[in-house]
């Protein structure tokens, strides 16, 4: 288990940033400094490509097909670019995923990066694939993530502000909430 991880079932949880539903809640995403796997050092949430990004932060290689899920669903159904890859200028919205990893995996940093990469292959995920070695819990604290044992999928704008956060799977209530956050504008 991972440094920062809890042993708590896998209930998400939904938290609309503009909602007064209990839970744990950010309303700044936190500084972090990402590497893609196309090879471009990035810090989210400046860098990020347009208005708004739906970010999926995994914590577990099992999570893969949790992020999937999100992907497939902001692509298809929300409008999402698919990547930052050959991104138009006019495009709202782009999904990222966030593998997040402990920092005491970093001197390993090119072999799990690579080993990513290569079996990965295609450029628009490469390029979407940002791979974040930091403090897991300090950065869950700082996020509002209460747990690692699912993903967090978050709507946010280049200024840091968390236009939604939702942990779990895509079903349809999760969705509900990105999609609304996603069709918003930024917050004045």
């Amino acid at each position: 288990m991972a440094a920062g991880a809890e042993k708590e079932p896998t209930r998400g949880k939904i938290i609309c940033m503009n909602s007064a539903k209990p839970g744990p809640r950010t309303s700044r995403f936190p500084d972090l400094a990402v590497r893609s796997l196309a090879g471009d050092d990035l810090v989210l949430p400046r860098d990020l490509m347009a208005p708004r990004a739906l970010v999926i932060c995994a914590f577990r290689q099992r999570h893969q097909q949790l992020v999937d899920d999100w992907i497939t669903w902001a692509v298809t159904e929300a409008g999402a670019a698919p990547s930052p890859l050959g991104l138009d200028p006019a495009s709202s919205t782009v999904v990222l995923e966030v593998p997040v990893l402990s920092r005491r995996f970093r001197p390993a940093r090119g072999f799990i990066d690579g080993g990513m990469a290569s079996s990965i292959r295609l450029p628009v995920v490469l390029a979407r694939t940002l791979t974040a070695y930091t403090d897991v819990s300090g950065f869950c604290q700082a996020a509002g993530i209460a747990t690692t044992a699912t993903v967090t999928a978050f709507v946010v704008t280049p200024g840091g502000a968390v236009l939604a956060q939702v942990t779990g799977p895509a079903d349809p209530s999760r969705c509900a909430v990105v999609a609304a956050a996603l069709a918003s504008g930024p917050p004045a």
